[in-house]
């Protein structure tokens, strides 16, 4: 996406937002000039039918992306009907059809209450999923006014938009879905132990199936060997693998056989080379695992004060204080829980070529955190490869990235002078 365009966002505001095409965006700008909205409605334009009830709900005349094969999203709303690319949907209409089917009983505009399942969920999360898996059926179904052409231009509009990962304000508590009385709040910076261990069992897992392959074919490939490995290219390959083996130490992940106290024979060169192309080939396994851990690591350990995050294969991720005393992650504060989270879903939850949003990454951040932000922010972007639009109230957290801005309250102090 390259640029997307509103007409009369809350009734007011007339925006035509450029996006640098280098992989940052920051979108600023007072409250309520709609930077969250803006983020939310990009996000919408992947969700299917959740996205067509956010933009049922959403007051604005016209919103319109344009990508970079010149292909474009356009949808306009008309006495609160949509047409997404000429595809007229009605979204108050579906709400309604919905809501009277049988079993559901209503808790508020946005909690139902199903009586079959006797969960609760937000009304538009169950429109979507019942029209998503209904679809033939509803299709036939003459009280809805759907077509293919409704289902088949939502698929469109999400691929157009591609792959999204939206980093929201909420990152330290997240709700699952919950009974008729009952609600459940998830503490998210404790499940990072177990989220790292089960990163970590994957890895191991990818290393256990490469290692099964080299070990079945290596008598195969030692017969048909032809050339070995000579005595400099051997003690270059120790020094190679001395270094690799000291990464894969630091998080406790090494389940590679290493060759120690071994003296360069020439009737061994053929399996000395062997040797070491397997030993490449397996640590291949966890390369970029280990990059990530190095960058995430460094990103967290320079923020903190009196104590350091520690990641192995047996904890998960631990953090320590000066003293080597284990503390509780509950017990940081919430500006420290805010970062080891959030850069955590940048760097293991983000992955390549998708389009980022991040809304407020300045929640609970003391000025000093918040001016590094971006330069880490950009160190992951290169790293990871995405594009990354994000808004927020801090000029702090800009700091010498200005250029990337796009001021809201700008573009509309604009507009209203254009008028006069």
């Amino acid at each position: 996406m390259i640029s997307i365009k509103f007409e009369k966002l809350f009734g007011r505001f007339d925006y035509n937002v450029i996006f640098n095409l280098d992989g940052l965006t920051i979108l600023t700008g007072p409250n309520g000039y709609g930077k969250s909205t803006i983020l939310k409605a990009i996000e919408a334009m992947t969700d299917g039918f959740m996205g067509v009830m956010f933009f049922t709900e959403l007051d604005f005349k016209r919103i319109s992306a344009t990508f970079k094969d010149g292909k474009k999203i356009d949808i306009l709303k008309d006495n609160n009907v949509l047409s997404i690319n000429g595809v007229k949907i009605d979204g108050n209409y579906i709400r309604k059809q919905m809501l009277q089917r049988p079993l559901l009983r209503p808790i508020d505009d946005n909690i139902i209450f199903n009586r079959r399942t006797g969960r609760t969920m937000e009304v538009n999360q169950y429109i979507k999923d019942y029209i998503e898996t209904h679809k033939f059926e509803l299709l036939e179904d003459k009280d809805f006014d759907f077509s293919e052409k409704t289902f088949l231009i939502l698929e469109e509009m999400k691929k157009l938009v591609g792959k999204i990962y939206f980093i929201k304000e909420q990152r330290l508590i997240r709700k699952t879905r919950v009974r008729y009385d009952e609600k459940d709040v998830i503490n998210v910076i404790e499940e990072l132990p177990t989220h790292f261990k089960k990163l970590m069992q994957s890895v191991q897992e990818d290393y256990s199936n490469v290692a099964s392959r080299l070990d079945s074919s290596y008598p195969n490939r030692l017969f048909n060997m032809n050339e070995g490995i000579n005595k400099k290219e051997y003690e270059y390959k120790i020094e190679e693998m001395r270094v690799k083996f000291e990464k894969l130490n630091k998080y406790n992940l090494s389940n590679i056989q290493r060759l120690d106290n071994v003296i360069f024979k020439e009737e061994h060169a053929k399996a000395l080379k062997i040797y070491f192309d397997d030993f490449d080939k397996k640590y291949k396994a966890y390369e970029n695992f280990i990059a990530e851990l190095d960058l995430y690591t460094d990103i967290i350990n320079h923020r903190l004060s009196f104590k350091e995050m520690r990641i192995s294969k047996k904890s998960g991720i631990s953090i320590v204080d000066e003293n080597g005393k284990k503390l509780k992650l509950t017990q940081l504060s919430s500006g420290e829980k805010q970062e080891i989270v959030l850069f955590y879903d940048l760097i293991f939850k983000t992955k390549e070529k998708v389009l980022l949003l991040i809304d407020e990454p300045e929640i609970s951040l003391h000025i000093t955190w918040q001016k590094k932000f971006m330069d880490d922010l950009l160190r992951i972007i290169k790293y990871k490869k995405f594009n990354v639009i994000v808004a927020t109230h801090s000029p702090q957290i800009i700091n010498n990235h200005w250029e990337r801005q796009i001021d809201l309250g700008e573009l509309y102090a604009e507009q209203q002078f254009d008028k006069k």
